[in-house]
């Protein structure tokens, strides 16, 4: 049975109230017209004549009358010759300096660039052939113009003849729409309907992940990131829109996975979206990274509607004080006189990539099924215009909104993908949100006649191009300034120097390194996991002896990689280690392989036969293999036998380092805590707080073993077979 909810008022929208006139902006531009109308009355009729509307007139018209967000470009290194990328398509790769750049390079010096930016981003006007020029001073035709409204009303991204659909709905005449220039007094005459017209603008984010403050992009090229700015363009919109004319939704997974996060519990997550006006979001899989308690405390600190219409406690688990179903299915909202049901569900896998202690209590009715009857109700009982899923369900996102002809605008969280919205049958849009804060998505629900014709789409890298509100930055700077503080709490013992090197992590087993993959294998002891392998280069500090710091764990795992764990077969742990191994111990590799639960031996004088493709990825060995002697628990390793391997996310499903052979392999827990917060569980609780003599050689325990000569044959034991492993096994 599904529950009604509706958001407190404390929940609702606190934004300031900037004007009755604020919800039509058209009447302002068209009261500028009517001013420039005046002024060109003063002068000649050949000069009226000779007065054309430009590229840039019509950039500044459609962004300010349809209400897009300045789109501020940044001018990285290579700028003026590299065509502008609207978004990565898969959630390995990463926002680079193609997709910030300026699109229009012969704007970039103008006042209106950011208008002239927004609306390519927007897909209303496009550039040149050449991809980089916009050609601000040529004039533009009244069938140029007419196109670019019509794609306003309806929506660029839909493959439907915008103009004539404007026709057919009486809007424009075929008649009026010539390839001469357009002039002022002919765009105040032929677009007088936008009189009437209306814009809501929806604002969307989604797994956030923590990332509150600004940080370097993955090239190292540029800054992005920052609520701070979400907030300055926030701003820009609602001085132009009307406070009523916008809605702020989020897609889940925002409170945890970064160290100012973890710190402050989630705090600075709520309290920084409290602060941007958040309307709703809905939990993801990682919003229970941490107890239920937490996330319940964290529920009610929020100035916004948490939503998760299909999470439930389990029989006889409902804590004191609350519902079965303790967080919201959905809240409505009223804009330009339309009625906007917001619903969010959660994916019902979500016990497998969170830690399964936080979900004991709890479970997940279907959640494509929950949408079913949420979208049901809201247009049939709640009688509302405009359905919006905030769908945190990751590889169902598409069947979500497929299944749902009456969902208009789907947040699709937990995939981490940016770029252009994917059109479902024919109308309804699957918003690809990004994520990390590297980007607000700006979605326009245009509003003509009372009723919703159509979407605008933006979407915004947040880089330093964007200002910071002065204060959400202040707001976020002083969590900051705890976390500064808390580096130095105590979170263990050491009984010796845990030392560090490259050398040590690289190319030969050390103590940090042993007590860093124990860590990750008990963390999913529950499980029984047979190994862990960790890339070398994922390892970056020593923890000396004495008190370990929290600030000395984040040294150590620098990267907030996730923990993660997937299905195996001996052939592919083989394989990996023998990638591990290929320079060793000519030279030092970030891949070099640090093991628990293994054992294994690598015979240097056997040349690598490591293939690679390309990208510096594992392709398969192709002569000797140099690794040997591989026992698993003691036993020797089976090429057949499946085994439960425990890492991070960086190696297991990015192949970082070349670690291409876990393509595809099953994934048995995802995601499920940041590696520093691992390794300091593991301290406090398996180790009870000290590390012990277990970890004092200075060279490890011995699970890796550099042989640098050939040893004498010895019977089922060929020092250069390439078809055995040293234990007797066939490798294939």
């Amino acid at each position: 049975m599904i529950r009604s909810f509706y958001a407190p008022e404390t929940a609702r929208s606190t934004r300031p109230n900037i004007g009755k006139d604020g919800g039509n902006p058209v009447k302002r531009v068209l009261s500028a017209l009517l001013v420039l109308m005046l002024v060109l009355a003063l002068l000649p009729a050949s000069a009226l004549a000779e007065t054309p509307y430009t590229r840039a007139d019509a950039a500044v018209y459609l962004a300010e009358t349809f209400g897009l967000a300045d789109i501020h470009a940044s001018r990285i290194e290579g700028y003026e010759t590299t065509p502008k990328e609207m978004g990565y398509s898969a959630s390995s790769d990463a926002i680079t300096a193609a997709n910030v750049i300026a699109a229009a390079k012969d704007c970039v010096d103008l006042p209106t660039a950011p208008k002239i930016e927004a609306v390519i981003n927007a897909q209303l006007l496009s550039l040149a052939d050449d991809h980089l020029s916009f050609r601000p001073d040529a004039p533009i035709t009244v069938r140029e113009m007419a196109t670019a409204v019509a794609k306003a009303l309806y929506g660029a991204d839909l493959k439907i003849d915008h103009l004539q659909k404007a026709i057919d709905a009486g809007l424009l005449k075929a008649s009026d729409l010539t390839d001469e220039p357009i002039t002022a007094t002919q765009v105040e005459t032929l677009f007088a309907f936008l009189q009437d017209m209306q814009v809501v603008s929806v604002f969307a984010t989604a797994d956030i992940h923590g990332n509150y403050i600004p940080y370097t992009s993955s090239d190292g090229k540029f800054e992005i990131g920052s609520v701070a700015r979400i907030k300055t363009v926030m701003n820009e919109v609602e001085a132009r829109l009307g406070e009523d004319h916008v809605i702020y939704v989020d897609g889940g997974d925002s409170p945890y996975n970064t160290t100012l996060a973890n710190v402050s519990m989630g705090n600075v997550s709520v309290d920084a979206l409290s602060a941007l006006g958040l309307d709703a979001t809905v939990l993801g899989n990682h919003d229970f990274d941490y107890s239920l308690e937490n996330l319940l405390r964290l529920r009610d600190r929020a100035q916004y509607a948490m939503l998760s219409a299909n999470t439930k406690f389990k029989e006889g688990k409902v804590y004191a004080g609350e519902k079965e179903y303790p967080f919201g299915d959905y809240i409505t909202k009223e804009a330009a006189g339309l009625k906007f049901g917001i619903f969010g569900v959660t994916d019902d896998q979500s016990a497998a990539t969170t830690l399964y202690s936080n979900t004991y209590d709890i479970e997940w009715d279907d959640d494509l099924t929950t949408a079913k009857t949420l979208v049901s109700r809201l247009k049939d009982e709640e009688s509302c215009d405009v359905v919006i899923a905030l769908s945190h369900v990751h590889s169902k996102n598409t069947q979500l909104i497929t299944d749902n002809p009456a969902v208009d605008i789907s947040i699709g969280g937990g995939n981490d993908i940016a770029g252009r919205p994917t059109i479902i049958n024919g109308t309804q849009y699957l918003i690809n949100p990004s994520k990390h804060g590297e980007a607000l998505n700006q979605i326009n629900v245009v509003v003509l006649n009372g009723k919703m014709t159509g979407v605008i789409y933006s979407q915004i890298f947040l880089t330093d191009a964007y200002a910071e509100d002065p204060t959400v930055k202040a707001l976020v700077d002083s969590y900051n300034d705890e976390v500064a503080a808390s580096l130095e709490k105590v979170v263990g013992y050491s009984a010796q120097n845990l030392e560090w090197s490259t050398q040590l992590v690289r190319g030969q087993n050390s103590p940090i390194a042993n007590l860093v993959t124990d860590a990750l294998l008990d963390f999913f002891a529950i499980y029984e996991p047979d190994i862990c392998l960790v890339n070398g280069g994922g390892i970056r500090a020593t923890i000396s002896k004495g008190s370990i710091t929290y600030g000395e764990i984040i040294s150590v795992h620098p990267f907030g990689n996730m923990a993660c764990s997937i299905e195996v077969t001996g052939q592919q742990i083989l394989d990996a280690l023998e990638l591990g191994s290929m320079f060793t111990p000519d030279a030092e590799s970030g891949g070099f392989l640090q093991v628990s639960g293994l054992t294994y031996e690598i015979h240097t004088y056997i040349p690598s036969s490591v293939t690679l493709d390309a990208n510096k990825s594992f392709v398969g060995v192709t002569g000797a293999r140099r690794v040997k002697n591989v026992m698993v628990g003691g036993e020797p390793i089976d090429v057949n036998k499946t085994y439960m391997l425990a890492s991070h996310n960086y190696m297991l499903k990015d192949g970082g380092d070349g670690y291409a052979m876990f393509k595809g392999a099953k994934v048995v827990r995802d995601g499920v805590m940041i590696d520093n917060q691992v390794l300091i569980n593991y301290i406090k609780d398996a180790l009870h707080g000290t590390v012990g003599s277990e970890y004092e050689n200075p060279y490890g325990q011995g699970r890796i073993k550099l042989v640098a000569e050939a040893p004498a044959n010895q019977p089922g034991n060929p020092a250069s077979s390439s078809s055995h492993n040293g234990s007797g096994i066939s490798v294939g």
